[in-house]
């Protein structure tokens, strides 16, 4: 019986219909094969014979050349294989070198032979010299069957004996006779790419690598660019892969090598000159993922520990137990770890400490793992051993990660911040005592604010001892012989700096700033005779503008001083070239301060007493000599601000741009000048509404830059909002900035204390374990209900009831950190909180403050939303 055929479907005929030569052609030109291939078929079934069917029939061609390349990439040949079978099945087409090479890669020469006397490849030499070039690197790579298919005088099979013999010499490390046998192999060789990539891979010296095993040098350029001469398409495309790979750096070639195929890997590792056993660590590390999880890092790194090193694994080991060092050690006997010694703890303590942002942590953990492992060593550590210099780093640490003695001043506590980090640089100098940099840095500290000059002097003088032609310890010595006003001798150091070194500006400033010094300290003692010695002095040293300006104004003072009528006229003609505004202003009276001369007064000799309404010119000015006066770690003196205060209040309405104003409060958060810094930034609220940067400017200038404990609601929440706003443009920064503010330490709400470590991860019985078989675990974050229902009740009597559940009601992190504590004390017990603190200020008649009027905003959900209308639009 006779089937009845199903007719095919509404929507594959109305597919069928739509078929276009156009649309066709866009599937092909698109990459979509398949469907070009339906297309162009169902379009030859319909077209009449002619030109028109000719070029259907190439399209068609030229879809299953790009479906078979498809298949050919993902390794499946014997489907490539089918889609060239069928193109060769279209008719008068030519060979095409790539079914030739799919047939090559499954091993079927005696089907390749042929198409080598194709009548088309002698007109096309392009496309029989790839197929060439293919059948050379599969006979050497040893496919049977091709030397016997060729002719005797084939360049193939002839030229094959010497590509090995390249080859042999290269993998020996023989480079004459390698270069020899290049040499010998022709120009237009079918081996020809072969030749470039063993001259790329020639080019690199074993020896010119890096500690991370990188290739160094112009070698490598050279052999990059050699290996740009082979084409993808080039028969030994995969053996140049393989040689690019060796060519790349460490953190360049983990992607890379996930990309590549296994055989091409396992030649780029032998490029690379990589041990067997690395190379199956990799492979072994690739099944852990992209990112392993620490445990099974762990457990791989200690199956390999004999490769690895015990003392390697040891130590990296320990790192993969951060951040919960307390929890990881309960895995490390399981993963194959040895027991965790006594010192282990201190080390993860240490490590731990670095997480928060307290270098109070840092010193104490760093200094109790450095008198761990001091006691541990037992024998006399001996200055500059390795161990003495792990000692040395450990007291370092803190000053590594935070440069508390590059930013502050020495003071009189010995107890400081500062000191205590400078008491342990001082130690790691005992055993490390030819690390120049520490010197400098000591030097560097005790001279800043001249407060102790003393030990400043002893750190130079062990500086001194063992480098003392040195120019950077010559240049401290210099500046402390200026801190210590010894002129003179600051000028002979300079003197010989300059010997050595006669370009060095630096120098030649400092050598001018002594003598300037020299001059200011006798104007304050009134001999201005005195001071023109020294200025003539600066004089010989001066090379810039900017000094001359500067000796200028010094000479100026000093003849004002020694009633010299070229004294004024002097300092007027100096002032209008700087245009008399506040510029203007600004260097005298910064230069009058450092003198002993009221500033005041030479403003009003000057006849420069009432200062004008600055122009953008002279504000740009001005800013510009304000920061440099900063940046050179000086302050602005009281004098100078009180002078210069309401002018540039009053300048604050010039329309400048936005970035230049940011930049403007930037400078004056520097100084005290809160009232302009305020001015600037109402001014800029102004013009751009709700802008986060000019908020947070506003509110700590409004309360003098420090934040209170008692901030008014209305302000708490304009922050908030500017927070989110800061969120939403991405601005980290600013972020962080902002919360900083919000949960400084000096507000009653800054939230719960962050657990730590506390007493630290380190107890007595570290290598000890309790019944379960875990370490003991001496963390104890203390009642925290507790710190939460005292940190309310001081909230509750500071805010009153009222103010209080607004706050509540806040949205961001403060807000959030007063629910979470709720959650811990719970809803009911906060509730009998407030009402008892009521009732008990209500009896003593004590009024609440007023907490005043504010919106808590809208809520998370809804300020999603927002956010998410405002991404469409």
């Amino acid at each position: 019986m006779v089937q009845k055929q199903k007719r095919p479907s509404v929507k594959v005929r109305q597919q069928t219909c739509a078929v276009t030569p156009e649309s066709a052609r866009a599937d092909l030109e698109t990459g979509r094969f398949r469907e070009a291939m339906a297309g162009f078929k169902e379009l030859l079934k319909q077209a009449p014979s002619g030109e028109g069917r000719d070029a259907l029939r190439d399209g068609l061609a030229d879809a299953y050349e790009g479906r078979a390349r498809q298949l050919g990439a993902k390794g499946m040949h014997k489907e490539a294989l089918v889609m060239w079978e069928n193109r060769a099945a279209l008719g008068t087409l030519p060979v095409h070198p790539g079914h030739a090479v799919c047939l090559l890669r499954l091993g079927r020469v005696a089907q390749v032979m042929p198409m080598l006397d194709d009548a088309s490849l002698k007109f096309d030499p392009e496309s029989r010299a790839l197929l060439l070039g293919h059948l050379a690197a599969q006979m050497l790579a040893g496919t049977a069957g091709i030397a016997e298919a060729l002719p005797a005088d084939d360049p193939v099979r002839v030229q094959a004996a010497v590509a090995e013999e390249a080859l042999d010499a290269y993998c020996v490390g023989n480079d004459q006779a390698l270069a020899q046998a290049l040499k010998a192999i022709p120009f237009r060789s079918p081996y020809r790419d072969l030749v470039q990539i063993l001259k790329a891979l020639s080019r690199l010296d074993p020896a010119a690598r890096d500690h991370r095993g990188d290739w160094t040098g112009e070698a490598r350029n050279e052999a990059a660019k050699l290996l740009d001469r082979v084409e993808d398409n080039s028969g030994f495309a995969r053996l140049r892969d393989a040689a690019r790979l060796a060519l790349l750096s460490e953190t360049e070639l983990a992607p890379k090598l996930r990309e590549a195929g296994p055989a091409t890997r396992d030649l780029a590792f032998s490029l690379r000159g990589w041990p067997a056993e690395r190379a199956v660590l990799w492979n072994e590390i690739q099944t852990l993922g992209d990112s392993p999880q620490p445990k099974e890092l762990l457990r791989l790194m200690f199956r390999h520990r004999r490769v690895l090193g015990e003392t390697w694994v040891h130590e990296r080991g320990l790192r993969l137990l951060l951040p919960k060092p307390q929890t990881g050690a309960k895995w490390w006997s399981e993963a194959g770890g040895k027991p965790l010694r006594k010192i282990d703890g201190y080390l993860l303590d240490a490590w731990e400490s670095e997480t928060d942002s307290d270098p109070w942590k840092v010193v104490t953990y760093w200094q109790d793992y450095a008198d761990f492992a001091l006691e541990a060593a037992e024998l006399r550590v001996e200055p500059g051993s390795e161990i003495a210099l792990r000692i040395a780093l450990m007291h370092r640490r803190a000053e590594t990660l935070f440069q508390i003695l590059q930013r502050m001043e020495p003071d009189s506590d010995p107890d400081s911040l500062p000191g205590a980090i400078a008491a342990e640089l001082e130690l790691s100098l005992e055993y490390d005592p030819d690390d120049r940099a520490t010197y400098l840095t000591l030097i560097a500290y005790y001279l800043r604010g001249g407060k102790a000059l003393k030990d400043a002097r002893d750190i130079l003088k062990r500086a001194q001892a063992r480098w003392p032609t040195d120019k950077a310890v010559l240049t401290a010595a210099m500046d402390t012989a200026i801190a210590s006003g010894a002129f003179k001798k600051a000028a002979t150091i300079a003197a010989d700096i300059l010997a050595v070194d006669p370009i060095n500006s630096g120098v030649r400033e400092r050598l001018v700033e002594a003598h300037l010094s020299h001059a200011r300290k006798n104007l304050s003692d009134q001999r201005p005779d005195l001071a023109m010695r020294a200025l003539a002095l600066a004089e010989n040293w001066s090379r810039t503008e900017r000094t001359r300006e500067r000796l200028d104004l010094v000479r100026g003072l000093a003849e004002l001083l020694a009633f010299d009528p070229q004294g004024e006229g002097r300092l007027q003609a100096l002032a209008e070239s700087l245009g008399n505004g506040l510029a203007a202003r600004l260097i005298l009276l910064l230069e009058a301060g450092a003198c002993g001369i009221p500033g005041a007064r030479l403003l009003k000799q000057l006849g420069l007493a009432k200062a004008p309404t600055p122009d953008e010119t002279d504000l740009r000015a001005f800013f510009s000599r304000l920061r440099a006066h900063l940046d050179t770690g000086a302050k602005l003196p009281n004098e100078v601000s009180q002078q210069l205060n309401d002018p540039l209040k009053r300048v604050a309405r010039l329309k400048l741009d936005q970035s230049e104003i940011e930049s403007i409060c930037e400078t004056l958060r520097r100084t005290e000048l809160h009232d302009a810094r305020l001015a600037f930034a109402d001014a800029a609220l102004k013009r751009w509404r709700g802008e986060p940067v000019f908020e947070l400017h506003a509110f700590e200038a409004r309360h003098c830059g420090v934040v209170p404990w008692n901030i008014p609601m209305r302000e708490m929440l304009r922050l908030e909002q500017a927070l989110e706003r800061a969120r939403d443009k991405g601005d980290s920064r600013l972020v962080h900035r902002l919360i900083e503010v919000l949960s400084g330490p000096s507000l009653p709400f800054a939230g719960p204390p962050r657990g730590g470590f506390g007493g630290g991860f380190i107890d007595d019985d570290w290598d000890d374990e309790d019944e379960d078989g875990d370490i003991d675990d001496a963390f104890d974050d203390g009642d925290m209900a507790g710190r939460s229902i005292a940190l309310f009740a001081d909230m509750i009597r500071t805010l009153g009831p009222s103010g209080f559940r607004a706050l509540m009601q806040m949205p961001g992190p403060v807000g959030e950190s007063m629910r979470e504590m709720e959650r811990e004390i719970g809803k009911e017990a906060l509730d009998n909180l407030i009402n008892a603190l009521a009732a008990d200020i209500n009896t003593k008649g004590l009024p609440f403050p007023d907490p005043g009027v504010f919106d808590t905003g809208p809520s998370p959900s809804t300020r999603k939303r927002n956010r998410a209308k405002r991404k469409r639009r």
